[in-house]
């Protein structure tokens, strides 16, 4: 009897466990995908951190500010790990794109598209990255059609905890006093006696090359005889280091007293090219230079930034910090006043800088543009001509393209303006806010 009993106990001691197994409530850290037709586990990262040097965004804090659309001009810093590298280009142009998440999985991944190494130095091998390494990335996050992602630009602030090693301070090799001629400096590169630290040179600007408008600098040459291209200074700041705001903030005549480090530097084509390298700023500068006659014609690859271009936004909504913005990563400037599934209602025109068609009996405009999610092309988007940068007038455009997003060559006959000195061409984004926003995109822009 007394062994009947234990087992009639027994199993309901077992049965008791079964049922208790049920209940067992699941970790607080496991959520569960609320879609009653997937039923699989989907782990979530809370967002964390500012997105600062002290405080990065995790992944899914990055992925969020991405959604938001606001301030993503801004540079920012991000910490994950690496997924997966798709490309290490280390033969050409020295950068990586890989994913990134907070896991090291795929869920919540972050696209980091051609970032440099450690420290913003280029990518010497194609084994320097790896799955599973901790990073902190700094740069500006976009998104490009869909893919949350890093722009080009991008590099790695900190790899797996170590950080690039600082420079060790330098003295100057000279002073603001005793600064060097043009062809003193060529001398002292040419004589390895320039890698210990910052001379002072001064010149005269023989050529503004280039403005390059994510870095707010100029490139452009100096020599002791204001003609010659003897000393290039790269990517310069202005007085004190101060940005610049376009490619006429200097002008050929001007004499400057630049601050940087000196070398020779070998481009692709085998060319070498005595310069001051970037990160140099301009101590003083002086006699300022008679006015420049306005360039015959207009070229606008929009490369490296916007070229000179303006932005005039007539109509902005609140709810919008700009319409038109150049796309550091493709390489063009995009306009459109779609954010948040709203389309808004909003006019802005892509400006030029002022150029001549003095001596001309015709001329055309030509250009490269791509589109998509417009309603009717020529009323989202014209192409207009002023003479006194105030009343605009529109054109007829010969081309527009499909919503395909792939560019067509399109012109525009400025014939009519040929010899006026003064002519500015826009390119005017226009959105009711009841048809939807186009996105366009603009680039090679010529005229002759």
């Amino acid at each position: 009897m007394k062994k009947f009993i234990y087992s009639m106990m027994a199993l309901a001691m077992t049965a008791t466990a079964f049922t208790s197994c049920e209940n067992v409530p699941a970790p607080y850290s496991v959520t569960f995908d609320e879609d009653t037709n997937n039923n699989t586990n989907t782990p979530t990262t809370p967002t964390a951190g500012t997105g600062t040097e002290a405080d990065p965004f995790n992944v899914a804090a990055a992925l969020k500010y991405i959604e938001a659309g606001q301030d993503l001009d801004k540079e920012v810093y991000v910490s994950g790990t690496i997924v997966s590298v798709k490309e290490i280009d280390a033969a050409n142009y020295g950068n990586a794109t890989y994913l990134i998440s907070d896991d090291g999985t795929t869920n919540g991944q972050l696209t980091v598209y051609r970032g440099y190494a450690l420290g913003n130095k280029k990518f010497t091998a194609n084994d320097k990255l790896n799955a599973g390494d901790k990073v902190v990335v700094y740069g500006k996050l976009v998104n490009f059609k869909g893919t949350k992602e890093f722009t080009q630009g991008n590099y790695i602030y900190s790899l797996n905890g170590n950080k690039a090693a600082q420079p060790t301070p330098t003295a100057d090799l000279n002073t603001e006093a005793t600064a060097w001629s043009v062809a003193e400096a060529v001398q002292k590169i040419q004589a390895n006696q320039t890698a210990t630290g910052e001379a002072y040179v001064k010149g005269i600007i023989s050529e503004v090359v280039s403005y390059n408008e994510n870095y707010k600098s100029i490139t452009y040459y100096i020599s002791d005889n204001g003609t010659d291209k003897t000393l290039q200074v790269f990517s310069g700041k202005g007085l004190n280091g101060a940005d610049f705001a376009a490619k006429t903030d200097l002008q050929a005549g001007q004499t400057v007293v630049v601050k940087g480090n000196l070398k020779a530097f070998t481009n692709k084509q085998g060319k070498v090219i005595m310069e001051v390298d970037k990160n140099n700023k301009i101590i003083s500068i002086s006699g300022a230079s008679t006015p420049q006659p306005a360039a015959t014609g207009l070229t606008a690859k929009f490369e490296t930034g916007m070229d000179n271009f303006t932005i005039n936004n007539i109509t902005l909504p609140a709810d919008l910090s700009f319409v038109w913005k150049h796309d550091a990563s493709k390489k063009y400037m995009k306009a459109s006043s779609y954010k948040n599934n709203t389309n808004y209602a909003a006019q802005s025109r892509l400006e030029s800088p002022v150029f001549s068609l003095v001596g001309k009996t015709s001329a055309t405009l030509t250009f490269q543009v791509a589109a998509n999610f417009f309603t009717t092309a020529a009323d989202n988007f014209k192409v207009q001509v002023s003479t006194d940068g105030t009343t605009w007038h529109d054109v007829p455009v010969s081309t527009y393209p499909a919503k395909d997003w792939k560019f067509v060559t399109s012109t525009c006959n400025l014939s009519a303006y040929a010899g006026q000195s003064n002519v500015r061409i826009g390119f005017l984004y226009t959105c009711d806010g009841t048809n939807p926003a186009g996105t366009w995109e603009i680039q090679n822009v010529e005229v002759k």
